[in-house]
């Protein structure tokens, strides 16, 4: 892929209260803003959980002014703007180069100044009905078996045909259970997801309020000196003063 071609700065001079200035403008010129806000609950993507705390990233064009020996870079045009949960935003910032990306709500966008909101449908939702599905299905299968191995019992089939009805109920009781572990460990990580979602969230509000009420803690460790301890374990006895005389 080709780079792209090198544009000049456009630098447009001017005069602030009789000081010369310059305004300066640059198609890659831009600012990132991250902001939190808090408000009615609002459904995000990829989220379990109703928000009333998030952050917000927006990507805008910038200008840059000149004046009085110093720069200074202006937002200008937003061109998108996302909004993440709390457990998201952490997620983002440590996890630079890891996986394809975090999911995040677009508000805003170059040409659509407000995007539509999400409805509230819940994936855990569809994780209970997949399991609940998915072990249906299973039990189903275990039923249908143990009726063909009932039938062959019942009606004198043969020593033959009562081996295959037992082999293959037993072949849908193993597959079951197989099947039934992975469907259990899916839901319950799809749980462990929403409490992590809630975690972030109710963390962030104790944090706030202890902020709020300058509130210290239920503990604090105690103060140790190290440098006190020597290496047998005891403290160690303070250096004493030796005359240059008695050397």
């Amino acid at each position: 892929m080709p780079a792209p071609e090198e544009q000049p700065v456009h630098s447009t001079p001017r005069a602030d209260y009789g000081q010369a200035s310059v305004d300066e403008s640059h198609p890659a010129f831009g600012v990132a803003v991250v902001s939190r806000g808090h408000g009615s609950s609002r459904s995000l993507f990829q989220s379990d959980v109703l928000h009333h705390d998030s952050i917000t990233l927006s990507i805008q064009t910038a200008t840059r002014a000149r004046y009085l020996n110093h720069d200074s870079v202006f937002p200008r045009k937003t061109l998108v703007e996302v909004e993440m949960s709390l457990a998201q935003w952490g997620a983002l910032v440590s996890s630079i180069g890891i996986g394809s990306g975090i999911p995040v709500t677009i508000r805003r966008t170059e040409n659509e100044t407000f995007v539509p909101t999400i409805p509230y449908q819940p994936r855990i939702k569809e994780s209970l009905a997949e399991v609940t599905g998915s072990i249906s299905k299973l039990f189903a299968q275990a039923r249908e078996t143990l009726a063909v191995l009932e039938d062959a019992f019942e009606t004198k089939k043969g020593v033959r045909a009562m081996r295959d009805a037992l082999r293959n109920h037993r072949g849908s009781i193993l597959h079951a259970s197989a099947n039934s572990e992975f469907a259990v460990a899916s839901l319950a990580a799809a749980g462990e997801k929403v409490t992590s979602q809630v975690r972030a969230d109710i963390e962030s509000q104790i944090l706030n309020a202890s902020r709020l009420t300058s509130y210290q803690g239920a503990i604090s460790a105690p103060e140790m000196r190290f440098d006190e301890i020597s290496a047998s374990g005891e403290k160690a006895a303070p250096e004493t003063e030796h005359d240059d005389h008695d050397a």
